[in-house]
């Protein structure tokens, strides 16, 4: 009876073990207290993004100018994206609502794997359209690389 209560206890302690190795040990999540720097990271990347896009009418801004601008921001594969989006708009220029300020109002799960930052993000869009104003709350998952000890939007997408 010992012999079997033993095994059973040895057998427990094994599938515990393995399934907390199973766990990928890279993976960092940060502490409440660190999402205010990752907050200011995330919302000076992509007001750094929005005054670029806002530029495209306002300045007669070169292509090159301004690939090599967006590049300090952004990287693949959102890159690609916005790079064929700026040469669309510069070859048939179409109305686009400008960006006049956004703040990220809330941050959470923020994660760390080596060189990428992912964080869910509620983004609070204040906007010019056409014909008003308006505001937008947006809720998102993005996704940061860090290229030569500066972060970057790799990507993100709204979350449901």
């Amino acid at each position: 009876m010992k012999k079997t209560l033993l095994f059973f206890l040895i057998l427990i302690v094994i599938l515990i073990y393995g399934k907390s190795s199973l766990v990928d040990a890279n993976t960092v999540v940060a502490d409440e207290e660190q999402f205010e720097k990752e907050k200011i990271i995330i919302e000076n990347l992509f007001k750094q993004r929005s005054k670029l896009w806002n530029n495209i009418y306002e300045k007669n801004m070169k292509t090159n100018e301004w690939i090599q601008q967006i590049k300090n921001t952004v990287t693949e594969p959102l890159l690609s994206f916005d790079i064929e989006a700026f040469e669309e708009a510069s070859k048939y220029p179409t109305d686009i609502d400008k960006v006049l300020n956004l703040e990220i109002v809330n941050i959470e799960n923020v994660t760390y794997q080596k060189n990428d930052m992912q964080a869910k993000i509620k983004i609070l869009w204040i906007m010019q359209g056409l014909s008003s104003k308006y505001e937008e709350e947006i809720d998102y998952i993005v996704i940061l690389k860090k290229e030569n000890n500066h972060w970057k939007i790799c990507d993100y997408y709204i979350d449901k």
